[in-house]
């Protein structure tokens, strides 16, 4: 999954969560007595986008969907994205593979009900998978269910999925990416405005979790389902309380009045581990920061001008990528070696990478017909080659990050000009196309399939998440045949291909890749923390009063 709003950033060890079990309880936690009706505050840099799986495309907003909805399974720490075995159930209490591997028949948890009170159906599988892949809804998640053929009801609690060819992640694929949602109450919304839809002000989910309130760029509050199929809730409310400002959003962990901040950096990490208040959790990486290009924008007077793999190049090569990440970033993290990062299955960091180079770039932009001026600017035909740098006004880091790529482009003869907007403003405007370049920030799916949401051609004018409108007909058909491929050695090579026909491309500068560091009241028990979705357990956290003397 994705998305493209203020992503979490960065930090650095102290206590690290015990993934392989689930659990992260110091001897202090394990003496703490669970209180009443509890409400866990989890301060946000901003506030979620939507509330309706197929159209949520922003960290923020999966965070709660992930709480109101289920899905027909979940994964376990593993991560693993092949085959069935890292799963658990979620919705579906079972499931059976045809003999041909070509369908799965899942069958849903009789005693799932929706928080109204009605019961959850296998028909409410099929109506989920419609509303994702209808191009009318224009979901950014259409492209995950690519190869399903359908959905099929083969009785009120069994749905059956149905695929057009085998391949070794089928049951990720539906598992993973699809939230299942109420067919009678959003069967009559008009699909290609359900974010206007009266479901989008008050979800209906079967999650352990209700929808209570929505006071938007303020605060968002669910409520515990106490009677819900899979067991209440730990805490009696989640609370998403939106500080766009990164200290303003410390000090209220800080003065106790917030539980969870999930990400800090800088003077806020310096802060954190001299609290008494709160501690630092870290936790896997699976984001990675990037200055991603409109390839269909006209810059500088020229159509598409970053459709140009020489100027994409040159522009790569400008940048001493590694100074300028440990300028912004310190030991919070690491220079990006592409699409994916280092926590990413089959990872491969001996990838030929694009070299910080000033004489390359200088000679590519003079054949290129940008000739330096007596100012120092590059200009062709009287125009300067500059451009606009979009990022969101919430990021600390990527301000910081823009300011020091400025500096850079500027020895270059480029001119860089920054322009950080509210977070809701930066995601509409790179689904619109309406930017130059922008920093951004993606959180990569457990499979390294995922890497079509954002690189691969998009299907029938649906962008989905690829923002930069990139096309490569030689990555489509490295990534087609690598999720396909059964063998685990060959499957890797040829993701590893993938990736290095994006990176020699220069499709993005890959910039950074995040060290994750919570900070987390003592009062409270994280649970389970994944590299992907660390609030996909949220529902067993506790908040707990000090132990006794």
């Amino acid at each position: 999954m994705c998305s493209f709003h203020p992503r979490p950033a960065l930090a650095r060890f102290v206590t690290i969560l015990a993934l392989a079990t689930g659990t992260a309880c110091s001897s202090r936690d394990s003496k703490a007595v669970a209180e009443p009706g509890a409400v866990l505050t989890i301060v946000s840099a901003a506030d979620a986008d939507a509330l309706i799986p197929p159209i949520v495309s922003t960290t923020q907003g999966k965070q709660v969907v992930d709480q109101l909805f289920d899905h027909l399974a979940e994964p376990d720490s593993s991560l693993e994205t092949v085959g069935d075995a890292g799963f658990r159930p979620q919705l579906a209490t079972g499931w059976r593979w045809s003999a041909d591997s070509l369908s799965i028949a899942f069958t849903i948890d009789p005693r799932a009900r929706w928080h109204d009170g009605t019961p959850v159906r296998a028909r409410d599988v099929r109506f989920s998978f419609a509303l994702y892949t209808d191009p009318t809804v224009a979901s950014p998640h259409a492209q995950d269910f690519a190869g399903i053929d359908s959905v099929t009801v083969r009785d009120s609690l069994t749905a059956v999925v149905w695929w057009q060819t085998r391949h070794p992640e089928q049951f990720f694929q539906v598992a993973y990416n699809l939230a299942v949602m109420p067919e009678h109450l959003l069967a009559t919304s008009a699909r290609d405005s359900l974010a206007q839809s009266a479901f989008a002000d008050h979800p209906v989910g079967s999650g352990r979790f209700r929808f209570e309130t929505w006071d938007r760029q303020a605060s968002l509050v669910l409520a515990a389902d106490t009677a819900n199929y899979r067991g209440a809730p730990a805490t009696a409310r989640l609370i998403w309380v939106v500080a766009p400002d990164p200290a303003a959003a410390n000090l209220r962990l800080l003065a106790g009045q917030a539980d969870v901040l999930e990400s800090v950096r800088g003077d806020a990490y310096v802060q954190a581990r001299a609290s008494t208040l709160v501690r630092t959790v870290e936790y896997p990486s699976l984001d990675y920061g990037y200055l991603l290009f409109n390839y269909q924008r006209t810059v500088s007077g020229v159509p598409r001008l970053f459709a140009d793999r020489a100027l994409r190049t040159a522009l790569t090569q400008a940048i001493d990528r590694a100074t300028v990440v440990a300028n912004a970033l310190d030991s919070l993290g690491r220079v990006a070696m592409g699409p994916f990062t280092h926590a990413a299955a089959g990872a491969d960091s001996t990838l030929r990478q694009l070299a910080f180079d000033t004489v390359a770039t200088a000679r590519a932009l003079d054949a290129l017909g940008w000739v330096r001026s007596a100012d120092g600017q590059r200009r062709k035909g009287g125009q300067a080659l500059t451009f606009d740098v979009l990022l969101p006004s919430s990021s600390s880091t990527r301000q910081h990050l823009a300011v020091l790529l400025q500096e850079q482009f500027q020895r270059a003869g480029i001119g860089m000009r920054i322009t950080a907007v509210e977070p809701a403003v930066f995601g509409a405007r790179l689904e619109q196309g309406d930017f130059d370049a922008a920093l951004n920030v993606w959180r990569t799916d457990p499979s390294p399939s995922g890497i079509r949401q954002v690189w691969g051609t998009s299907p029938r004018g649906n962008i989905g998440a690829n923002f930069s409108r990139y096309t490569n007909p030689s990555f489509d058909a490295l990534v087609d045949s690598a999720v396909r491929t059964f063998g685990p050695a060959e499957r890797r090579a040829l993701f590893s291909r993938a990736w290095q026909v994006v990176i020699d491309d220069a499709a993005a500068i890959w910039m950074y890749e995040p060290r994750n560091v919570a900070a987390v009241s003592n009062r409270v028990t994280p649970v389970g923390l994944r590299g992907d979705a660390w609030w996909a357990s949220l529902a067993q956290w506790r908040v707990t009063s000090p132990p006794s003397p």
